[in-house]
């Protein structure tokens, strides 16, 4: 009976000190959190991306719009 309540305690120690033990990432999680970090930079670039644009064509409008006034003017003379 001692025996067994030994190995009992034993078994149970092993028990607790495997679950509690902070293991290192796995292969799988590595590559989980490389792909998350890649999703996150391509987003970031994504929305430069189309904040230059806006602004490019907002500049090119504003330009266009310029010169149509300029062409009315000549019309007019």
């Amino acid at each position: 009976m001692k025996a067994n309540a030994t190995l009992l305690g034993a078994l149970a120690m092993t028990l607790v000190v495997g679950c509690s033990d902070q293991q290192e990432p796995g292969p799988a999680e590595k590559a989980g959190k490389q792909i998350d970090q890649a999703v996150e930079k391509a987003g970031q670039q994504t929305e430069a991306a189309v904040d230059k644009a806006k602004d490019y064509t907002s500049e090119k409008l504003k330009e266009a719009g310029k010169a149509i006034e300029r062409a009315g003017e000549d019309v007019k003379r």
